[in-house]
């Protein structure tokens, strides 16, 4: 097995935390290298590192971390424990996305105009992520979940808890969803699947679905969305990634939304 590399890495995604029999939970964590290659790390149990640890969107991070041998997709690498640490910041004012477009514009290789291109590279190598300019955005909706789904995650939540871990001294409680935010979308260059009907995906994005938890408003949530993925006023891309176990579904873990500028196009 290869020794663990060295990283330095900017973050641009985060999935909310989902509850792990292994880990207490983990976080899906998308991000670009030094030379633009996107990497996952996965999985980070992120609300239990330390507080100096736990980073945030546009963080610069230096981590050591190797492949996960257990997992074919290219991107994904496990974090050394311990190793991580906060270096830096792009800023997040919106006068500022050029600082953040330096990190995800080094390598365009996995920027796509359309699902169908992305989905072409995952049959021939297994490539998992990708950021795609939508053509049209139809519609962003919330789906209740069903009581099946609550049930099962109680289940889980007690089984977790229900364990003896000597290095986790409690755990930290984690609400239940009662909501997906979805989106329905079409590819700038329409593939064939969305010139029959939109792509409909769940965004995963760790930011929109606290916001819809703290203030126990999911429509303001959606309403959220509704407006950074106006195509008019926003330059919208999705970073898009794919499931482990069902590698064929996608989903959006992470949303680039720039105002547009009169003068001045990020890309």
């Amino acid at each position: 097995m290869a020794e663990p590399t060295h990283l330095k890495m900017l973050i641009w995604g985060k999935t909310y935390p989902e509850l792990s029999s292994k880990h207490a939970e983990t976080v899906c964590t998308g991000a670009v290298d030094e030379s633009g290659r996107p990497i996952r790390l996965y999985p980070v149990p992120l609300r239990y590192l330390e507080g100096d640890q736990r980073y945030r969107l546009y963080d610069i991070v230096e981590v050591r971390a190797d492949r996960n041998p257990r997992d074919n997709r290219p991107e994904s690498h496990r974090i050394v424990p311990n190793s991580l640490s906060i270096v830096g910041k792009v800023p997040t004012d919106d006068q500022e996305w050029a600082g953040r477009r330096e990190w995800i514009c080094r390598d365009t290789s996995w920027h796509y105009d359309s699902l169908a291109d992305l989905e072409a590279a995952r049959l021939h190598d297994d490539t998992s992520m990708g950021l795609i300019r939508p053509g049209v955005v139809e519609r962003v909706y919330l789906k209740p979940k069903k009581a099946a789904a609550r049930r099962e995650f109680e289940e889980k939540w007690e089984s977790v808890t229900s364990q003896q871990d000597l290095f986790l001294p409690e755990y930290k409680a984690l609400q239940y969803l009662t909501h997906e935010i979805r989106i329905d979308w079409r590819c700038a260059a329409s593939c064939e699947t969305c010139r029959r009907r939109p792509h409909d995906m769940m965004v995963l994005d760790w930011g929109l679905l606290e916001l819809a938890r703290r203030d126990g408003d999911w429509e303001k949530a959606r309403r959220k969305l509704e407006t950074i993925s106006d195509l008019a006023t926003h330059d919208f891309r999705l970073f898009i990634g794919n499931f482990f176990l069902h590698q064929q579904t996608w989903g959006v873990i992470g949303l680039w939304y720039p105002k547009r500028q009169a003068q001045q196009r990020l890309f």
